[in-house]
């Protein structure tokens, strides 16, 4: 288990590390173009192209980190009045359906690249093969589907001694808190 969350760490830091770059490069391209319209009157055509297809790499991926807390499907009106007994079984449920979600989104984002690469089909503006664009969408859920394993894994292996632990150490810091309070 601890080789495998290792490995889920690295694929979570070279994920920050890709959202980071291609929200920069969104960046540029974006004030670059605004810059080039008004000041030198020409646009970057291909900003356009390039902007849309990272915004989607950007999106997946950020939806896979959020996957990794259990937060992005955290709607928890109805979760949060269930009894105890059921709440763990329904946030299983709820991420082995979220699981099939992406799996499905998998599937058809790699038909998609396939379909693409048979084709050959091009980007108007760049001219670049339209699979690599298309390819975010499968990578994406890839790690989608990674980082809800992940989750549900770390939810399942929670022991009580982990939750006596957290329990102790929150008791610990509400005496450290009064403590200060009374030296007041």
């Amino acid at each position: 288990m601890k080789i495998y969350k290792k490995i889920m760490n690295a694929l979570a830091a070279v994920e920050k590390i890709v959202l980071v770059i291609s929200t920069l490069l969104i960046l540029v391209l974006t004030v670059g173009n605004v810059f080039s319209r008004k000041v030198i009157h020409r646009s970057w055509s291909f900003t356009e192209e390039l902007v849309v297809a990272v915004f989607v790499l950007i999106t997946l991926l950020a939806a896979a980190l959020a996957c990794r807390e259990g937060e992005l499907v955290s709607l928890t009106l109805v979760t949060d009045r269930l009894p105890k007994k059921l709440k763990k079984p329904s946030v299983i449920l709820i991420t082995v359906l979220s699981i099939i979600f992406s799996v499905i989104l998998f599937k058809y984002g790699m038909d998609k690249v396939i379909t693409q690469l048979q084709n050959g089909k091009r980007t108007f503006v760049l001219n670049w093969p339209e699979w690599i664009f298309w390819s975010f969408v499968p990578i994406g859920a890839g790690c989608m589907i990674l980082h809800f394993i992940e989750f549900c894994l770390d939810l399942c292996c929670k022991t009580d001694s982990t939750k006596n632990a957290d329990n102790s150490t929150k008791s610990n810091m509400n005496t450290i808190t009064t403590d200060k309070k009374e030296d007041k």
